[in-house]
């Protein structure tokens, strides 16, 4: 946020950003040593190391305190490890403001925003290729904050030593600076730049045309959120935009956003970090894994392991394999192995010749925004405005990407897709949102936003719950609460929030 503690983290970020580079540039500058120049002033990060520091903490963020909070509470995920544990607290919906102020100040605001806000200060004027990639995921940044948290600095954000105490924008207007953020993203992609980003965007490698069907793919995100609730306008505004050639959104999976990982310690990625340092407290949800053993989705082996069939005693049944999730809000301790746990999708690789289930070097990409998701949003705008034929075809090509990403074999894809009911006004909706549910498999906020717009997939309140609902919001930073006088007063966490919420 605007405060005086963001302003001293930038500057360390400053620091750290300009590293190893800064160094070559001392040695060459005849200047150096020049008395009119502050030797202890904080020197300007070159834009492709903003850009590098931008795109990770996004990475990040995505995988981590976000997707945890929001993954448990849509019960993708199931805290355990008994009373007390942080991911069994928050699955009890015990999620308090002091918790959520790392996520607030230094991942979001602090974080991420503020190196997208600096690159583009630096870059507008000269370079404003590398400004359009920080607008974009400046732009998705924003999105998935004012979903979680409704209400957000928007219009007065980041505007650092200026404005400390910024105004909270109802989240439907900050949806309609988003879409304009993006518009004008795109923009800057088009113009001549004296520096144009590389190997330094670790997202697309200077493929500024995927930034540019990402801002459109995030534009029919936003449309369908708001579609049909808020006004005829902004669904105008979804239909003219899906009237333009196919070609400006996603068109395979090498156009999801995501951010790859490497296996190395502390360059994994972010969900396989938590995983191996606080094992035991987080499992698949009984709510995702039984929705998948239901349809026996062939994704199975990609997202969950197994547990081993269990031969029969004199006094007991064999017991088959199976896949088995934990239940929401038990937070149970020392039974652990009666669970599957996270797989190859979300973890990496298996490491050669190791064994146990840390046994993955977490290079899985932290997923964003894919191409399924794409053509999910296709399939139910499609079946909100009747044209279940074209509903049907999405569908189906959102399930073959979502498949595709996962390595399922092309039969067991096809046999999967031939046993899906076809799609009426009746069932269309919720066929299309359990899809979604189960292709963003760790996909952060998203989930959480369908079923609240929605109602799928059903969801019951989590055993020994805090709270009697399911929760509609999260809460506002407890540091932000106390610093900025403008913060809402948020006196429960139940009640719709979010200008799109059902």
């Amino acid at each position: 946020m605007n405060n005086p503690d963001f302003m001293r983290a930038f500057k360390l970020f400053a620091l750290a950003a300009a590293g190893t580079a800064s160094l070559g540039l001392f040695a060459s500058c005849e200047k150096f040593l020049d008395v009119n120049q502050n030797p202890n002033a904080v020197l300007e990060a070159p834009a492709s190391n903003i850009l590098v520091a931008a795109e990770t903490s996004l990475g990040f963020l995505m995988g981590s305190d976000l997707h945890r909070y929001t993954s448990l509470i849509v019960q993708q995920f199931a805290g355990q490890g008994g009373s007390g544990i942080q991911a069994a607290e928050f699955d009890r919906y015990n999620i308090t403001p002091t918790d959520i102020n790392n996520v607030w100040r230094g991942a979001i605001y602090a974080g991420s925003l503020a190196d997208m806000q600096k690159l583009i200060d630096q870059t507008q004027a000269t370079s404003p290729k590398y400004a359009g990639i920080a607008k974009i995921a400046k732009g998705f940044l924003f999105s998935v904050t004012t979903d979680a948290f409704g209400d957000i600095p928007f219009s007065e954000a980041l505007l650092f030593d200026k404005n400390f105490a910024p105004k909270y924008d109802a989240s439907a207007a900050v949806y309609t600076g988003i879409i304009a953020l993006l518009n004008d993203g795109i923009s800057d992609l088009k113009k001549q730049s004296l520096l144009t980003p590389g190997n330094d965007d670790l997202i697309y490698g200077g493929d500024l045309a995927k930034w540019e069907r990402l801002a459109n793919t995030l534009k029919l995100r936003l449309y369908l959120h708001s579609f049909p609730k808020v006004t005829a306008a902004s669904n105008a505004d979804f239909a003219a935009l899906l009237a333009a050639p196919a070609s400006i959104f996603f068109r395979n999976n090498a156009d999801n956003f995501l951010l790859r990982f490497e296996a190395i310690a502390n360059k994994n990625n972010p969900i396989d970090q938590f995983e191996k340092s606080r094992n035991n407290t987080f499992f698949p949800s009984v709510t995702l894994v039984n929705l998948m053993n239901a349809k026996a989705d062939p994704r199975r082996p990609a997202y969950l392991t197994l547990l081993p069939a269990v031969p029969a005693t004199p006094t007991t049944p064999a017991i088959p394999a199976a896949y088995v999730g934990a239940a929401n809000g038990t937070g149970v301790t020392g039974v652990f192995s009666n669970f599957s746990r996270m797989n190859t999708y979300l973890r990496g690789n298996p490491i050669p010749g190791g064994s146990g289930f840390n046994n993955f070097d977490g290079t899985a990409p932290i997923r964003m925004l894919t191409f399924a998701e794409y053509n999910l949003i296709l399939a139910e705008y499609y079946a909100r405005t009747g044209n279940l034929a074209s509903a049907q075809t999405s569908l189906t090509a959102g399930i073959t990407a979502s498949m595709d990403d996962a390595g399922v074999a092309s039969a067991d894809r096809t046999a999967y897709i031939a046993a899906r009911p076809a799609l009426t006004a009746a069932n269309a909706v919720q066929i299309i949102v359990e899809e979604k549910f189960i292709a963003n498999y760790g996909v952060a906020v998203e989930p959480w936003t369908d079923y609240r717009r929605t109602g799928f997939p059903t969801l019951a309140v989590p055993a020994n719950s805090s709270i009697s609902a399911i929760l509609r919001v999260l809460p506002y930073s407890d540091l932000e609460r106390t610093s900025n006088p403008n913060t809402p007063a948020r006196p429960n966490l139940t009640t719709p929030t979010v200008f799109w919420d059902k």
